[in-house]
């Protein structure tokens, strides 16, 4: 690789990349896409020079985001060799990180200590490793985001606390500490631990961070500042370019809810966990929207808690703005949310918003939705949005999917596989990267929106998916190839408190569930309707990309 050039305009690099890198359209902000789409684009710059600059800068990228990850360092590390250009104190960093992170130390038994959800046991053995000047490091990067997703702040910055840091890492030291204060502390106790952190080392991870706290805060127009100086930092970077368009000329203005707006909800057996739903929706601006909530065969307290619900939502909104529908048996997901929309009442609605039964909600969750799906193309027939853990720190649980052209690898010994969702976030930590507005393939059945008129002309979900697993998807694809759209609208926010079945499914019976549910959506649809599919939404997203180049560029001047 020769020598850095001068970085391209965001729409000539993004035109130079569409055929040759179909996928980078996605987004960059999973890990493991960064270092696969950092390969792609390295092969590329040997023919392409204006891909050498953002070779380099996403190469930085990707380690400012992930610093104790070996494969980030190593790939920076040998880049930084062929074409110097890391400055003096970033390259002294990386050269004393870099072997600490690549020590020849079994972790098999460690991994397993990990995954035994013992707290106790796990700070007991990692204490006497982080004094160890050798190893310290080590550890710690096989540690950190296991530490940080335990929820514990105190543990966390103990843990960096109790860390042997050389004095030639103390930047490393800092870089983590920021990172802990912004998943725990206020945003105006956070932001005095990025002011700690040199630029010249961590640039646009810092400066992307800085947005999203000052999102948090209330503060969109300091905010609009920081994304903008980020797009800057990484014009090659999808991700950046539609964060600055979704908060400045593509906001959607957040709308009333009317009478032909419904929220529904059903639940089995989780009375508690809807108790608590219900209440946070009581407390939302419902505008003149209903709320209908179906008991799905439950045998616990579920009669209890929709009596007291029904209160509630009489002394807020007044009588006959909460309806319960209770089934004698559970029918299962798919069933649930069809007998849902065939509620007289529902069917006349125009839009239907569907919510899981444990959620935690902003008040202005559903005015903001609507606002996106009024705002909108005509043929949107979902509109979704971005869906985080509820306890601290926020894990992404789902952003927008994207479907992959059919000729990979299956996962199935006697069954191709067609059907390949490209997720994302993939249970990343959220640093608010996904808040951008865009079309997708699919978005979470945790929280979405439905048009009516596209329920009445695709129709409800597929039962043959009971109980559920792969029954949002599948209603997705099939508005996808009957002409609709779907909507990701990440600048909305819904917490969830659990996570979904897919991601629970331990037992062999579960597994088995989900294997047999991806086996029916692989034989649903034709190999041949897929791939068309997969082409129009990757050139559809394309066109997303190069208009908001265009409109961000053209109201710079």
């Amino acid at each position: 690789m020769t020598a850095a050039h001068r970085p391209a305009p965001p729409a000539r690099f993004f035109d130079l990349l569409r055929s040759p890198v179909p996928t980078w359209v996605f987004g960059l902000e999973e890990p493991g896409t960064r270092l696969a789409q950092l390969k792609r684009l390295g092969a590329l710059a040997a023919e392409h020079p204006e891909c050498v600059d953002a070779t380099l800068g996403l190469a930085r990228w990707s380690w400012t985001i992930s610093p104790l990850m070996p494969e980030t360092a190593a790939a920076l590390s040998g880049l930084d060799r062929q074409v110097p250009f890391l400055s003096p104190r970033c390259r002294a960093l990386l050269n004393t990180l870099t072997p600490r992170l690549h020590l020849d130390l079994d972790v098999a038994d460690w991994r397993v200590l990990l995954d035994s959800g013992e707290t106790g046991l796990l700070v007991k053995h990692l204490m006497p490793r982080l004094r160890n000047p050798e190893s310290a490091v080590f550890w710690l990067s096989r540690s950190w985001d296991h530490l940080l997703r335990l929820g514990n702040a105190d543990l966390a910055a103990t843990v960096v606390g109790a860390t042997h840091w050389p004095d030639d890492l103390a930047p490393l030291r800092e870089r983590l500490l920021a990172e802990w204060a912004f998943h725990f502390l206020p945003p105006d106790e956070a932001f005095e631990y990025l002011k700690r952190i040199p630029d010249e080392i961590w640039g646009p991870w810092a400066t992307a961070l800085r947005a999203e706290l000052l999102l948090r805060a209330g503060e969109a127009e300091a905010a609009v500042g920081e994304l903008r100086a980020t797009r800057e930092a990484l014009p090659w970077d999808p991700g950046a370019t539609l964060r600055l368009h979704a908060r400045t000329l593509g906001r959607a203005a957040p709308a009333t809810p009317g009478a032909d707006v419904c929220v529904l909800l059903y639940s089995w057996n989780k009375a508690d966990l809807l108790d608590a739903t219900l209440r946070d929706l009581a407390a939302c601006d419902l505008g003149g929207a209903r709320v209908f909530a179906l008991d799905n065969g439950s045998t616990d307290h579920m009669g209890e808690t929709m009596r007291r619900a029904g209160e509630r939502f009489a002394q807020r909104f007044g009588p006959g703005r909460f309806t319960v529908v209770r089934l004698p048996v559970n029918v299962g997901a798919p069933a649930a949310r069809n007998w849902l929309l065939s509620l007289p009442e529902v069917r006349a609605c125009r839009w239907a918003a569907f919510l899981d039964d444990d959620v935690a909600l902003a008040g202005d969750w559903l005015p903001r939705l609507l606002g996106h799906a009024l705002a909108a193309p005509d043929d949107t027939a979902c509109v979704g949005c971005r869906i985080t853990s509820a306890g601290t720190p926020r894990a992404l649980q789902s952003a927008d999917y994207h479907l992959f052209e059919p000729g990979g690898a299956s996962g199935f010994r006697d069954l191709s596989e067609h059907i390949a969702v490209y997720d994302n976030c993939d249970d990343g930590l959220d640093l608010g990267l996904h808040g951008y507005v865009r079309p997708a393939i699919s978005v979470s059945g945790c929280c979405h929106l439905l048009r009516m008129d596209a329920v009445r002309a695709v129709g409800g979900f597929d039962i043959r998916f009971s109980p559920t697993q792969f029954d949002d998807l599948e209603r997705d694809l099939r508005c996808g190839l009957a002409g609709y759209g779907v909507r990701y609208a990440g600048d909305v926010v819904v917490r969830h408190i659990q996570h979904s079945s897919l991601a629970r499914a331990s037992s062999t019976a579960s597994v088995g569930h989900v294997f047999g549910n991806k086996i029916k959506l692989e034989g649903k649809y034709d190999e041949t309707a897929v791939r068309e599919l997969a082409r129009r939404h990757a050139d559809e997203l394309w066109d997303d990309l190069a208009r908001k180049c265009a409109e961000l560029d053209d109201a710079a001047g």
